[in-house]
């Protein structure tokens, strides 16, 4: 065969098969875009849960607040078995009387001074009971705490230390008390205590 012929193109034989041709395979479909209603509903559910919750702890403090002085206990501890206690006996009027008796300390302590020349110094803390439950009388015990004590000492300043120790703590005891007694208007003192007296020569 001479150079630059070419090949007769034989034709293939009848009932050959060609193989299909390819072709690319279908893309699958994306995820849709989630959808805008479900998240505002989503959000709206947590705003009006949120909302539900704060109204439920609001109501519960209001209810603890107003009713927990009458509220029943959720449980209780069963007693304890009843043991023997000793008996003891009724008070007295007058003790009962002892226990509602406050003592009055607004005096407080004094140093005065006797009649003597040169003066001996007297200190004395004087004290008395009184009803608490008179808040007026109370009242007007505290208002006349200067006067008791100028009462107190101007009687010191007016004996001398002689007839001070002769006199004794009841006979003075006793003149205070009246001369305080004469100070008042909504009650009386019934007695005088003298938490400390002593004469400093």
């Amino acid at each position: 065969m001479k150079a630059g012929s070419s090949h007769p193109i034989k034709p293939p034989p009848s009932g050959t098969a060609y193989p299909a041709p390819r072709t690319a395979a279908p893309a699958k479909p994306a995820a849709p875009p989630p959808s805008k209603k479900g998240a505002v509903l989503v959000y709206h559910t947590l705003i009006v849960v949120a909302v539900l919750l704060a109204l439920l702890i609001a109501a519960g403090t209001i209810y603890a607040l107003v009713f927990r002085n009458g509220a029943e206990p959720l449980y209780s501890i069963p007693a304890a078995p009843a043991t023997a206690v000793p008996t003891q006996a009724p008070f007295t009027e007058t003790q009962v009387l002892q226990l509602q008796e406050n003592i009055f300390t607004g005096i407080g302590r004094l140093r005065a001074v006797s009649a003597d020349r040169p003066p001996v110094t007297i200190v004395v803390s004087i004290a008395f009971p009184y009803l608490p439950e008179d808040r007026a009388f109370a009242e007007e015990l505290a208002t006349k705490i200067p006067e008791f004590r100028n009462t107190a000492l101007e009687y010191f300043s007016t004996h001398s230390a002689v007839e001070l120790r002769q006199s004794g703590e009841a006979i003075i005891k006793t003149d205070l008390l009246r001369r305080y007694n004469n100070l008042l208007h909504l009650g009386s003192i019934s007695v005088l205590y003298f938490n400390d007296f002593m004469f400093i020569d």
